[in-house]
């Protein structure tokens, strides 16, 4: 029998695709009315951290007021040398605003339209607007907590990356394998250097983006277009963390931690979660285990997200330093996974409030 959330997914997916042929036609020019408005539809207020060569736009959506995870985030950039433009698709309170405003540069209040690549591109244009280009660009949003650790090391990975333009995670879509310009970066935490901000792929794609509050639209358009039209450009691209990768790292690990990464897997599919337990009750794990562990891991991530399906791998292997807040079936029993791996001691534990709001995501599941 096919899971009611596996329905709900579908049904949802075909209500998106429906709604999205009539906004096919009046896009383009509601876009050109926006545009023809801007900049003075957007509330900009200044926060008290300075411009810096690092820029950080920060796309945010929190209607009932800011998430003490935000704040942990934009101190966190700040740190790391970032001037935070947090582009809000809500009305930024006072009291958030004093919160905040030691650790952001602006904060920039916009309608709720558009998803992230609608704020990406308000960002980007105010940044033009500005006169401001900076050697860094991070465009993130707030559907992620990061980071999981003040030590993380991915920022300073992308920073240091031979490519212009950096995705957190690259995904590819099985059986293709992983090359510079394969498959996508998600779009939840990208880092361009000034050479690709200043180039007519980057240029051109966000002066042509029509952004649409409807979901799938948005995602083939935004975060399939954005990277496949860099990828197509030849620009140079790195993904930190991808497949390949993941499998690269736990083939170089001691059993034991194939066997964590096991323990800790999260599955949608039922035959999998079974054939994931046959494995954990086997007695030896010799050789012939260890290859059949691998084997499992390898058919489970070309179906699934990598990072969803074996989190302790990835975070406490790899060192991914961000975890998706959807409700999708399989990030939630994800995040049951990571909070019972920390609280085992397997992996680290983040700051208290970041790790409140993963296990309270999690309470009622």
């Amino acid at each position: 029998m096919v899971p009611r959330w596996k329905i709900e997914r579908e049904l949802e997916t075909l209500r998106q695709q429906i709604q999205s042929l009539p906004e096919r036609l009046i896009g383009p020019a509601r876009q050109r009315r926006l545009d023809a408005r801007f900049p003075s539809d957007y509330r900009v207020l200044n926060g008290a951290a300075p411009l810096t060569p690092k820029v950080a736009i920060f796309l945010v959506y929190q209607p009932k007021g800011m998430a003490a995870s935000v704040l942990a985030t934009c101190r966190h950039l700040a740190r790391r040398g970032y001037a935070v433009l947090l582009v809000s698709n809500a009305p930024v309170s006072a009291q958030d605003q004093q919160a905040l405003g030691s650790c952001v540069w602006r904060f920039v209040e916009r309608p709720n339209f558009g998803y992230d690549f609608g704020g990406y591109r308000d960002g980007i244009r105010l940044l033009w607007h500005w006169s401001v280009s900076p050697e860094h660009l991070v465009i993130l949003n707030d559907s992620v907590w990061f980071p999981l650790s003040e030590n993380e090391t991915m920022l300073a990975a992308m920073e240091r990356s031979h490519a212009g333009f950096v995705g957190a995670l690259r995904h590819v879509d099985h059986p293709q394998p992983e090359s510079e310009h394969a498959g996508i970066f998600l779009s939840y935490f990208f880092h361009i250097k000034r050479t690709v901000l200043g180039s007519p792929a980057f240029l051109d794609y966000w002066n042509e983006y029509v952004a649409t509050s409807n979901k799938y639209l948005t995602v083939r358009r935004g975060e399939r277009g954005f990277s496949r039209r860099l990828f197509a450009a030849g620009v140079p691209s790195e993904g930190i963390f991808s497949r390949d990768r993941l499998l690269q790292a736990i083939a170089q690990q001691p059993v034991e931690a194939v066997v964590k990464t096991l323990e800790y897997g999260a599955y949608t599919d039922l035959h999998q979660q079974h054939e994931r337990d046959e494995l954990l009750d086997a007695g030896e794990r010799d050789a012939t285990w260890r290859a059949r562990a691998m084997l499992h891991i390898e058919t489970v991530t070309a179906k699934r997200n990598f990072h969803s399906s074996f989190c302790y791998a990835t975070i406490g292997l790899m060192g991914v330093p961000l975890l998706k807040k959807n409700r999708g079936e399989l990030q939630i029993r994800m995040r049951l996974q990571y909070v019972r791996a920390v609280e085992a001691g397997d992996l680290p534990r983040p700051d208290e409030a970041t790790f409140s709001e993963i296990a309270a995501s999690v309470a009622q599941a």
